[in-house]
């Protein structure tokens, strides 16, 4: 079970809300969401011996974030939202791009996740998107692909952005488990940054830049050439300090 997972609670297993301050009726909404299997999201484990997940939900257009503590593990925890299964819902300016990444992603066996607002409203066809709304993705990439793919995101910021001025936000998952903003991966290696906050689904904490990625000289290099559209400094100064 990883951040963002989604959990599908059955019948017999219970939970409770963290908040008793809740509106009677959000509360019955909620419930009458998990009765209808509509997934709840698994957030970061800060609880002794229980289990916290979460969800939104929106009324009287206020949005409510709740989170819910389960005494046990859950039966049913499925990844998170594809990006493939979003596509009808996504600015059709954008679509055959989306499309295009998707493709290079599977190419290079990383998989790619939605979370936040626009998965929020794919299960609960409630207004979660507004214009304002980042898209938050979340890339599952393997380890020896990882500059390939953080090069695919910001080539696919850039062109939602152009197209429809779209905002591409999110994460990249590192060794199975660690949780790593994409933009600010990419600008601690352009921007010779030592350290990088990393989330796991059990702790948040600073880690040194090149114990978590293990480049060498070279791979520094290539990455930083590769990347033109990033201010960066030069890519001997970084592979060097």
């Amino acid at each position: 079970m990883q951040r963002h997972d989604l959990v599908y609670l059955q019948p017999h297993e219970a939970y409770a809300f963290m908040n008793d301050a809740l509106p009677d009726s959000v509360k019955r909404a909620i419930d009458c969401l998990i009765e209808t299997q509509h997934p709840l999201t698994v957030c970061r484990q800060d609880l002794p011996e229980r289990i916290k997940v979460a969800t939104s939900y929106i009324e009287d257009a206020r949005k409510y974030r709740l989170a819910l503590s389960l005494p046990s593990a859950p039966q049913v925890v499925t990844p998170p939202l594809a990006l493939a299964a979003l596509l009808p819902q996504l600015p059709s300016s954008i679509r055959a791009l989306a499309q295009q990444f998707i493709t290079r992603c599977t190419e290079l066996a990383c998989h790619v996740h939605v979370y936040g607002s626009f998965a929020n409203q794919y299960f609960t066809s409630l207004p979660f998107v507004r214009p304002s709304s980042d898209l938050d993705l979340l890339l599952i990439a393997p380890y020896h692909q990882l500059s390939e793919v953080l090069l695919a995101a910001d080539t696919f910021k850039r062109q939602a952005k152009a197209a429809a001025n779209l905002t591409i936000d999110g994460e990249v998952r590192i060794h199975g488990r660690m949780d790593v903003s994409f933009h600010e991966l990419t600008s601690a290696i352009m921007l010779d940054i030592p350290t990088i906050l990393v989330k796991t689904v059990h702790d948040i904490q600073l880690q040194p830049r090149d114990v978590l990625l293990g480049w060498n000289t070279y791979d520094y290099e290539c990455f930083i050439e590769s990347n033109p559209h990033c201010p960066s400094l030069s890519a001997r100064a970084v592979a060097t300090s």
